[in-house]
């Protein structure tokens, strides 16, 4: 049956060890992730070829430390060409393992037979928005932000490119302001560290750090680094 979820609270943000490659994934042990991290993001597009041999026993060794499973697309940062259909099978696939689920704004409508299926296991999913050039216009935010209420998401996640310390004022904003939904915000590039314990410290539920020796994302600290600089800070929400 599906993990027991974590709760996503401003006051208690957690921070989350991404890992992007199945020689990380099978070295880690529970032993070895309490003090790095709170929840264990999984990128199935980036252990794909694994994950079709091994399936589930990936990680199994890991169970029952909390799972987050994401299966990128190509627009938002795999570097492979899964299609819709190969990402909701393998979504699907893992439900049974899963606390979270992660799907993409802009992939609702092309995984939504997902969605009920998630919605019937009680396993709250992450409606997640990346640009990796820029910071997308407040506009096209409040868009999927709204797209992801509507769809029942628990969770909204936005990650972006900054350019200015501009853009990092308005997405420290953003996170503020959107009190009263569970709101998950980092940058990337670099201004991307600084922005992931400011985000972190205005209420950013989830925070992500890498696992192993290699950012998923550009930016990234260390899930260890993070975490401890998330545990020194006073929260501002």
């Amino acid at each position: 049956m599906p993990q027991t979820p974590p709760i996503l609270s401003r006051a208690n943000p957690l921070t989350v060890g991404s890992v992007g490659s199945y020689d990380v994934l099978k070295n880690l042990s529970i032993s070895s992730l309490e003090n790095q991290c709170d929840l264990i993001e999984i990128r199935l597009d980036l252990v794909y070829e694994e994950f079709t041999k091994r399936g589930k026993n990936l990680w199994k060794h890991l169970l029952p430390f909390p799972l987050l499973f994401t299966a990128r697309s190509h627009a938002e940062g795999s570097p492979y060409e899964l299609d819709a259909k190969d990402r909701c099978f393998i979504l699907n696939e893992v439900m049974e393992d899963a606390s979270l689920i992660d799907i993409e704004a802009s992939s609702i409508s092309e995984l939504n037979e997902l969605i009920p299926s998630l919605r019937e296991a009680d396993i709250p999913w992450i409606a997640s928005f990346h640009n990796f050039s820029n910071l997308p216009k407040e506009q096209d935010i409040a868009e999927k932000l709204s797209l992801a209420k509507a769809h029942g998401a628990s969770c909204f996640k936005l990650a972006a490119h900054l350019n200015s310390i501009e853009d990092l004022a308005t997405l420290l904003n953003f996170q503020k302001n959107n009190q009263g939904f569970p709101i998950a915000t980092m940058g990337m590039g670099l201004l991307g560290p600084s922005s992931r314990l400011l985000c972190a410290q205005m209420g950013s539920v989830l925070n992500y750090g890498y696992l192993g020796e290699k950012p998923t994302a550009p930016g990234q600290w260390s899930a260890h680094q993070l975490r401890l600089g998330i545990k020194s800070l006073h929260s501002f929400s």
